[in-house]
């Protein structure tokens, strides 16, 4: 069953390596050495708590550190949903690899423990080998400004993409009245409060029913 893991792991994979290598270019000229870029992915295993990570270091060590564990919450809510599927004979192992990706995976297709070790493997190799690519041998794209530059914006670029094939029904006015809070905050000076409560409110809309 860990090698069915590993080979199911395979588009997960290919969907990670392009975000990695991203987020390993992109974490240089944002004040990350090399090794600390590729330590962020090897320990913290997670997209968007690392970009959070990354843009808002400079602002606020809080905000660089709260922010990214309040976006973790809801691998809570995965474990749990694990631990009653699954007889887990190793779970911190199995609770560190748990993205979105492989609970979606594991929850559908999943026999196993042995199972969800193996997509978690796969997950982890293809996104910190992304990085390590990115870090190291995508300096060369850093060395222009204008192309730093463009690079820098493909952090936003990259959350829109995730958001937009996801913008059906109730969730088009999630992500619209989520967007609002935020934008508000953000001219106020207030851009990680809006992070925190847009994340709040984006969910509690896309939950609410008409009567």
């Amino acid at each position: 069953m860990f090698k069915k893991g590993i080979a199911y792991s395979i588009p997960i994979a290919i969907g990670y390596i392009p975000v990695a290598f991203t987020f390993g270019i992109l974490a240089k000229p944002l004040g990350f050495s090399d090794f600390e870029t590729v330590l962020a992915s090897a320990v913290i295993f997670a997209g968007a708590s690392q970009f959070a990570l990354v843009t808002l270091i400079n602002e606020s060590l809080f905000n660089a550190i709260f922010v990214p564990i309040f976006l973790n919450l809801r691998h809570i809510v995965y474990s749990s949903i694990m631990a009653q599927r699954f007889k887990l004979k190793l779970p911190f192992l199995s609770a560190f690899g748990l993205t979105d990706e492989v609970f979606a995976t594991a929850v559908n297709t999943g026999k196993d423990e042995r199972f969800l070790l193996g997509l978690e493997v796969g997950a982890y190799s293809a996104w910190v080998g992304g990085t390590v690519l990115g870090a190291f041998a995508g300096s060369a794209l850093i060395l222009d400004d204008k192309v730093s530059s463009a690079l820098v914006f493909s952090f936003s670029a990259l959350f829109l993409v995730l958001l937009l094939p996801n913008l059906k029904g109730r969730h088009v006015r999630a992500a619209i009245g989520g967007g609002i809070v935020a934008l508000a905050l953000h001219l106020v000076n207030l851009t990680s409060a809006g992070i925190i409560l847009a994340g709040l409110i984006g969910p509690a809309i896309a939950g609410w029913k008409r009567e």
